[in-house]
């Protein structure tokens, strides 16, 4: 029989956060959080520069995600 596992509650994710990008797997950090009513819209400023040759270097050092496709880092 598999083990349940329980869902912890999350803290809003806020400004200064360390996050992972699931679309890209690239690591930041939240420089702003915007709710719109229904979700969370957060600015990740990303450490580094692409490492794959697959990722494309961004016009800027970062990214605006939706709340659901940013993991916090542990």
């Amino acid at each position: 029989m598999a083990a349940r596992q329980r869902k912890q509650h999350q803290q809003p994710i806020a400004v200064g956060d360390r996050v992972r990008a699931k679309t890209t797997g690239r690591a930041g950090e939240v420089t702003n959080v915007q709710h719109d009513g229904t979700r969370d819209h957060v600015t990740v400023s990303y450490d580094q520069a692409p490492q794959g040759n697959y990722l494309t270097t961004p016009a800027r050092e970062g990214a605006e995600l939706p709340g659901e496709l940013v993991d916090r880092e542990q």
